[in-house]
């Protein structure tokens, strides 16, 4: 994306892993294990990576005032979400760049590496960004499986992670860990409660992929919409890459709504097929977030039109922060599209450069700088942000939208902010 991506460069090989990581990846997209079970399976198996260095202790001791702070940033170059990277490193490097990479008189330096959509790779680059690049703090990462894989070797080393987007339950485990967005089911979870109240839907249906993600979003949904009245009629799962969703729309059985957890490549297939079988006009569709991102909006095309969605961010928010955001990268590049994933980077910067501030002279402290990445409180292209006290995860608003077509395309159109 014009200057902010061709001056930069990025490490991209990939570790030939053994089939115990092949097992690994497996198992955490699947969505058989999650949270704590995740995290279990990501830290045992994550010592068969052969790594050079890792003995276990916290490695960010105190450096001199004059040597830069690096920040280490994981992000999927390659792989199912390897669309992702490059936004998201020009977002971050943009921010920080309205402040000259500085914090006072210390300079600030962004080490980045492809985590792969995997991982097992995850795990190979957190470990070399601490042990040969000496980072004081690492950004990570764009896939849930990456995100929790990399929490507990980043926790046993002491330097502090920081999310920049939702993300599955499961960091808070780690008093070094925060994420710069809620946890994935928050919005999918009122969500549910609006449906049943608001919205005035009594039965749903839920179809979401059978992975992680998608089995977070459908729960948290489930639960908001039972507790508040409604009846889930029934839940179908799709794999995670699932092209052809015929066979799963046949078994939607009749229902005031249905509930969808996709993103990607998959929320693109499912929106367009849901009109095309001629579902749309029997039941109408909502979902998490992603459903109907901007990122995808205009490959959906007008199958997205009338979608509901809930989300803690929409490129159409009218707040200062947000426009300093998409005006800033508009300026570097005018085809240049928001979503989540960068305002996420964009907002990770902004807290580590207030965290770096008041941390001072032990910003290169993992545990102190940690800590004072859990108490920031700034203004997020999405609203206010601070995180909770006692996740990690960042507390922020949730806006139901729905998509409109305008004669300068597909967006979203805010109804309310969810309470």
């Amino acid at each position: 994306m014009g200057e902010l991506y061709d001056d930069l460069s990025h490490k991209t090989s990939r570790i030939q892993l053994p089939s115990k990581d092949e097992v690994m990846t497996s198992f955490l997209a699947s969505g058989r294990l999650r949270g704590r079970g995740l995290i279990a399976l990501a830290a045992a198996v994550a010592g068969s990576v052969v790594l050079a260095g890792c003995g276990g202790a916290a490695v960010s001791e105190s450096k001199s005032s004059d040597e830069p702070i690096k920040i280490g940033v994981l992000l999927p170059y390659t792989g199912p979400f390897g669309l992702y990277g490059k936004p998201m490193e020009a977002a971050l490097t943009a921010r920080l760049k309205l402040d000259d990479f500085k914090v006072g008189d210390r300079s600030i330096e962004l080490v980045f590496e492809d985590e792969a959509t995997d991982p097992a790779t995850a795990v190979s680059k957190a470990n070399k960004l601490v042990d040969q690049d000496g980072v004081s703090a690492v950004v990570c990462c764009a896939t849930g499986a990456a995100t929790l894989a990399v929490g507990p070797i980043l926790a046993e080393r002491g330097i502090p992670q920081l999310g920049p987007i939702p993300n599955p339950d499961g960091l808070s485990e780690f008093a070094t860990a925060a994420v710069a967005a809620p946890t994935a089911g928050h919005d999918a979870g009122k969500l549910g409660t609006y449906a049943a109240t608001d919205l005035d839907y009594r039965s749903a249906v839920i179809v979401a992929s059978d992975f992680a993600y998608g089995h977070e979003v459908a729960e948290n949904f489930k639960k908001g919409f039972t507790e508040a009245g409604g009846s889930i009629v029934k839940e179908v799962y799709a794999p995670l890459g699932t092209s052809d969703f015929a066979s799963y729309l046949s078994q939607l059985p009749d229902a005031d709504v249905v509930f969808a957890g996709f993103a990607g490549a998959d929320a693109i297939r499912f929106v367009q097929q849901y009109d095309k079988f001629g579902v749309k006009a029997k039941m109408p569709l909502i979902g998490h977030g992603p459903l109907v991102t901007e990122l995808v909006l205009n490959q959906i095309g007008p199958a997205a039109v009338g979608v509901g969605a809930a989300f803690y961010y929409s490129s159409t928010l009218d707040n200062a922060e947000n426009e300093r955001f998409i005006s800033t990268m508009k300026a570097a590049n005018p085809d240049f599209v928001p979503s989540h994933f960068t305002a996420g980077a964009w907002a990770s910067g902004s807290v580590l450069l207030d965290a770096i501030e008041r941390a001072g002279d032990d910003a290169t402290d993992g545990e102190k700088l940690a800590a004072a990445i859990r108490s920031t409180k700034i203004e997020a292209p999405w609203g206010p942000l601070a995180f909770d006290p006692d996740t990690g995860y960042a507390i922020a608003p949730t806006y139901y939208y729905t998509v409109e077509s305008s004669a300068t395309g597909l967006s979203h159109k805010i109804v309310t902010e969810i309470p």
